[in-house]
């Protein structure tokens, strides 16, 4: 089965409840109108939308139609989140324009972006540039990115947010494409939709932030990887672009490089195959990417660098731990938090529903991301349940990516903030997308049950919040 208006109604009146019961019980702190209808409007949009694109996953013809139709709504849902991020940001933070509710990151992007630009107008340096501007490499390369539309259109923020639809878009139909290799037509298609339609891609792709980008540089990763997986014949081309890509990862997100490299040699070794000359050949592509990794780090001079950035990690947990409190307002110890951050990390972050000060406007008015994608999660373990016991070709370099970025995460104490979370979201919509289609007996009944402990988590994150603030 797909999506249904039955799944529709249920998710529905559970965001109602929820929303409900926060309006009743602390009236006081009732968020904004404005920001309360948007939220609400998206939701609704979403699962409205949802079984009506859900019936086009039952046809099988016409692969390239359905592919062109995905393309061009997604960027029209992006166009729209543009639209309504420029809404909030005009009634409720007007001196942030062009950029979004409390921008700190867009604009230190936008202003490295306008340094590149004059670099390479001028003939300098970009590295020397952006070395008097960010303090590491890890931010270089959306910088770079941006510097280069700047130069080529001019240096106007709106390039860089429809460059983020167009990226986000095509990423869309590359989901569409693993999901395709790893399971069928049918959860390839749905898989699309989500994508497509899922809240926290139009939110963050509104912005002017590195996230759209790596997650498409991620996935395109990913898409190879599977392609190759799927291929009898080794392509030496798509190995050499597939290391490109994972040292192009280094100028966004260190950490996420190695991850990468870790994932692709668990694809390769755990590589379900009879044919005993494949088993030898992958464990020799191994090596040779290893290999191949750390000879491309060091021509480019990157690997002193790469120890600088672990040497100063090593006390990760207490400083982001540390800086997140101090941003939310929150106040916890790590001995307290540490089991929480672990037992929750894929499914939280939950939403935000209460206005008690004005640091919380930029991350309340959201609210909408975290309602959705709580709901829907159960889908996503039922799928993962599966991937675990019925494991597909290709589906180790997916899984071991979710499970090791968000170990990560939690190890880091930032699961819970909706912006990192992002980037293995697309992974996590592909299990998702196959517990949604898989039945069985129970599934409605089961899933009213974990929605109900959803319930009663977000309430508790609300009170906890009020109540860190001695405001109970």
């Amino acid at each position: 089965m797909t999506w249904t208006k039955t799944y529709s109604g249920i998710a529905l009146l559970f965001a109602i409840i929820v929303m409900a019961t926060h309006i009743l019980l602390f009236p006081e702190y009732t968020m904004p109108l404005l920001i309360l209808l948007g939220g609400l409007g998206t939701i609704f949009l979403f699962f409205i939308a949802l079984p009506h694109y859900s019936k086009y996953c039952a046809t099988t013809n016409n692969n390239t139609g359905f592919i062109k139709k995905l393309f061009l709504h997604s960027i029209l849902y992006r166009i729209l989140g543009v639209i309504m991020m420029y809404v909030y940001t005009m009634f409720f933070d007007e001196v942030s324009l062009p950029f979004e509710i409390g921008a700190i990151d867009s604009i230190n992007y936008d202003a490295s972006g306008k340094m590149v630009a004059e670099a390479i107008e001028k003939g300098n340096g970009i590295f020397k540039t952006l070395s008097g501007f960010w303090k590491g490499q890890s931010d270089y390369g959306f910088s770079i990115v941006i510097g280069i539309l700047y130069y080529i259109f001019g240096s106007y923020t709106i390039v860089i947010k429809f460059f983020n639809i167009l990226i986000g878009s095509f990423t869309v139909v590359r989901m569409y494409q693993i999901t395709r290799y790893i399971y069928d037509e049918k959860r390839a298609r749905l898989t699309g939709i989500l994508m497509m339609l899922m809240p926290p891609f139009l939110w963050f792709g509104a912005m002017i932030l590195k996230e759209t980008l790596l997650i498409f540089i991620i996935v395109n990763i990913g898409y190879f990887v599977t392609k190759l997986m799927y291929t009898e014949k080794f392509k030496p081309f798509v190995f050499g672009f597939i290391i490109f890509q994972i040292v192009i990862t280094l100028y966004f997100r260190t950490f996420i490089a190695p991850l990468l490299l870790g994932c692709i040699l668990l694809q390769l070794i755990f590589l379900k195959t009879k044919r005993k000359h494949y088993r030898i050949l992958s464990v020799c592509i191994s090596l040779l990417l290893v290999y191949g990794s750390y000879t491309i780090v060091e021509q480019l001079g990157m690997k002193e660098n790469i120890e600088a950035i672990v040497t100063a990690s090593q006390n990760q947990f207490d400083n982001e731990l540390s800086h997140t409190a101090n941003t939310r307002g929150i106040s916890y110890t790590k001995a307290i938090v540490a089991p929480l951050l672990f037992a929750g990390a894929i499914v939280t972050p939950f939403p935000s529903l209460l206005d008690f000060e004005e640091v919380q406007l930029g991350i309340f008015a959201h609210f909408q991301n975290e309602i959705i994608r709580n709901s829907l999660y159960f889908f996503m373990f039922f799928g993962l349940y599966r991937v675990i016991k019925y494991p597909p070709k290709a589906s180790v370099f997916i899984l071991s990516f979710v499970v090791g970025y968000i170990l990560i995460l939690a190890i880091s104490g930032i699961s819970f903030q909706d912006r990192f979370q992002l980037l293995a979201l697309p992974f996590l919509l592909i299990f998702m997308a196959d517990g949604i289609v898989t039945d069985y007996p129970k599934k409605i009944k089961h899933w009213k049950i974990y929605l109900f402990f959803i319930f009663a988590a977000i309430l508790m994150w609300n009170l906890f919040k009020l109540s860190n603030r001695e405001l109970l």
